[in-house]
Parts: C-alpha cells; sequence; structure tokens
C-alpha cells in the first residue's frame, strides 16, 4: 500500500493476434513473453496485488493456467468489453482497490522503474490518468484511479471500443486530470519500439534477450536502450512498422454530465 492506497497491476493479455499470432505464449530464452512481463511488473515497489486479466474465449485459458503458474491473480471477463473485464476483474480480486494500472501482455520490456515513479507523481498530483509518451513503445504502464476508471465507463457513448481505453482519457481531457509521469532524459528514446506485435519486434526482442537476459532477472530497461544506442543497425529491424491508425473509426466520445 501506498500512501494509504490500495494499487493493482492489471496485465490486459489474450491469444488473439493477427499481426503475430500466439504472440503471448512465444518463447524468449527461457520462457513466453507474458511470463517476462509478469517477473518484471512484480519488481515494482508500490504494488499490492498483479492480476493476469484476460477473456472468457477459450483459447485464452491457457492465459489463466500461466498466471496461476507465476503465482499471481487471474481473471477471465468480457470478450470484448475491455473496461467492463478490467472493472469486473478489480471488483473480484481487489474490491479496496484505489488506482489500476494497466500494462498490456506483449511488452517484456515495460519498466517497473517507471511504473513506481508514475505512482507517486499520480498520487501526489491528484491525476486520474498518468502515463507519458517519451519511453520507448511497449515499456510504460498507464496509472488510473479507479474512480476516473468508473466515471470513463459509466460515461462512455459506446463501450465497444473500450480496448482503445487509453484514449477515453486523453481524448476526454475536459473530463480527466492528465499527468505525465517522470521520465530520466536517459530514458527518452520515443523512437525505439519495445513492443512485440509483429515478426521484426520479436526479432529485436530476442536479440536484446539473447544479449543482456541472466535467468532469473530482469534486464533493466537503460540497459536495453544502451545496448540499442551502441547498435543502431537494431532499431532498423522494425523502424518501419507502422503504428495501427485507427483513431478516427472509433468512438471514445464522453457523454456530457
Amino acid at each position: 500500500m501506498y500512501d494509504n492506497k490500495k494499487v493493482v497491476i492489471l496485465i490486459a493479455v489474450r491469444m488473439k493476434s493477427k499481426r503475430l499470432p500466439g504472440k503471448a505464449l512465444k518463447i524468449i530464452e527461457d520462457q513466453t513473453i507474458t511470463e517476462h512481463l509478469i517477473d518484471r511488473v512484480k519488481q515494482c515497489k508500490h504494488v499490492d496485488k498483479v492480476i493476469l486479466c484476460t477473456s472468457t474465449h477459450p483459447d485464452d485459458k491457457v492465459l489463466l493456467e500461466l498466471g496461476e503458474k507465476k503465482g499471481i491473480y487471474t481473471f477471465a471477463g468480457d470478450e470484448k468489453d475491455v473496461m467492463k473485464r478490467f472493472l469486473d476483474a478489480v471488483q473480484i480480486n481487489a474490491p479496496d482497490a484505489d488506482i489500476v494500472i494497466r500494462v498490456t501482455g506483449d511488452n517484456p520490456l515495460t519498466s517497473p522503474y517507471f511504473i513506481d515513479n508514475a505512482i507517486a507523481h499520480h498520487i501526489k498530483t491528484g491525476a486520474d490518468y498518468t502515463s507519458t509518451v517519451e519511453l520507448p513503445r511497449g515499456t510504460k504502464g498507464e496509472i488510473i484511479s479507479l474512480s476516473a476508471l468508473k466515471k470513463a465507463y459509466e460515461l462512455a457513448e459506446d463501450s465497444g471500443f473500450s480496448e482503445y481505453m487509453t484514449w477515453y482519457f486523453t481524448e476526454n481531457p475536459e473530463f480527466f486530470k492528465i499527468e505525465k509521469g517522470p521520465v530520466d532524459d536517459e530514458m527518452k528514446r520515443p523512437q525505439y519500439r519495445f513492443t512485440v506485435d509483429t515478426p521484426e519486434d520479436f526479432e529485436l526482442m530476442k536479440t536484446i534477450y539473447e544479449k543482456l537476459y541472466k535467468s532469473g532477472e530482469i534486464i533493466p530497461l537503460k540497459d536495453a536502450i544502451k545496448f540499442v544506442d551502441e547498435n543502431p543497425e537494431l532499431a532498423k529491424l522494425n523502424e518501419q512498422i507502422q503504428v495501427k491508425n485507427v483513431k478516427d473509426k472509433v468512438n471514445v466520445k464522453l457523454k456530457k454530465m
């Protein structure tokens, strides 16, 4: 518990993936991408619970088993409505939570250091939503006050797009207090892709892990950044990958109160 606030991490992960099928169970070194992520977020100092949050689709059952194997809480909920899935997961596993942190299962270099600092900043500033765009893609977490998540869900014109949860907050700043989490200058590399969404991403991540990973430990994000800085050809492996531009196709507007 941090400053009398109960904090939980929700790992959003499913087996459904088009550009890299089955990516959640892809092996890097001695375990799956999802297991590496779990190990990383368990290093957060100011988090009370970690919950693997997947869907009730039969294909996702293997993820529940994986989470149980790693000793964290697990939850299977609504297949399409991600915000409902998150709220239900919290209600069942951490009903006294004040703050939820959203991380996604395809990010095995998520930074526990950033998450801890962002939690402190979130609480200090009284924010509803705290994140950053300054870290490499795929290494942040999103700190969300549970009251704000409930508000976004209740006021959403169409919760069917809640897989794009971030935008319900950032596209509606009149409803929420938005903050940017602190990022050390040495870690500001927004041009790097450290997420795993394509075969090219996977190739880069395998290379980073092959060079830096030691079994039973996590790779400090600053070390991964330094490695790619020193080997700029690695950044070229996936620099051409286009971020899916769907913002004009989704409705993340909130109803006026």
